[in-house]
């Protein structure tokens, strides 16, 4: 754990990339995290708006549930983190106790999912280790999983890594996802090299952001994200196609690996 300008950030193993945020002071943090909480006001349907509760895959310090908390007030979430150690230090200088609305579970994200017989608003995933992401978390099975588990009008919501101008790990996911739900939005996270996939079963629009957003309150820093995401977030719609990550094949490693040394024979 880091401490800069008052912010602590998570980082683990190689150093580089930072899992979570926590600012006593500031709920945005201008990362993926803030993009769960928009990620419901996509949905085009009588049953969009604001997410009754949650579940996100991969809680890390618990930045997200603090955004979705921020956004929705105490709805239930649940968090699922593979590392008993991560969730101490999440209690520890992540103020996660703070929130009382996080039930933590310490399991495997796809298990946790699988033996579970609740439904949800909201399932985020943003299981990282770094650079690689689980493969058992990016099959069209798991996607499967993950559509049986939400209600009429929920989203799922998957943060993936990229670089500036190497986008082929958004794409795999992304045309992973769309084989299984019929609606697939990308937005682009503009400080950060990282994009938001978000599916649905129902439709995805710019047009229901906007509407939606005029039954939010003014104070709610779902807003500021919105409009970060309109201005430079490049939503567009994921067309069928692609390459489709199943159980059996996955290369996860592979196509991180291949992005790698790319952008290191740039440097």
């Amino acid at each position: 754990v880091v401490e800069q300008d008052g912010r602590r950030f998570l980082i683990l193993n190689e150093g580089h990339a930072v899992f979570s945020i926590y600012d006593p002071d500031e709920i945005l943090t201008g990362g993926p995290w803030d993009y769960f909480m928009l990620a419901p006001l996509f949905v085009a349907s009588e049953d969009s708006g604001a997410p009754q509760d949650a579940l996100l895959i991969g809680l890390a310090g618990g930045t997200a549930a603090r955004q979705l908390t921020a956004a929705y007030g105490p709805i239930p979430i649940v968090g699922v983190e593979i590392d008993p150690e991560i969730v101490d230090v999440a209690r520890e200088l992540f103020a996660l106790d703070e929130l009382g609305n996080v039930d933590v579970v310490v399991a495997d994200g796809r298990y946790a999912l699988k033996t579970s017989d609740r439904r949800y608003d909201l399932i985020g995933v943003d299981a990282y280790r770094q650079p690689y992401i689980p493969f058992q978390l990016t099959s069209r099975e798991f996607f499967e999983e993950v559509s049986q588990r939400l209600r009429p009008g929920g989203v799922a919501v998957v943060n993936a890594g990229r670089t500036t101008s190497d986008f082929r790990l958004v794409d795999a996911l992304a045309s992973t996802m769309r084989d299984v739900f019929p609606y697939v939005l990308a937005v682009d996270v503009s400080r950060y090299t990282n994009t938001m996939l978000i599916a649905s079963n129902e439709p995805l629009t710019t047009e229901a952001l906007r509407e939606n957003l005029a039954a939010v309150p003014e104070v709610s820093p779902v807003h500021e994200v919105a409009a970060w995401s309109l201005d430079s977030g490049g939503i567009r719609q994921i067309d069928p196609g692609g390459q489709v990550f199943t159980d059996d094949r996955a290369p996860i490693e592979l196509l991180i690996d291949q992005m790698i040394f790319d952008a290191a024979r740039e440097i």
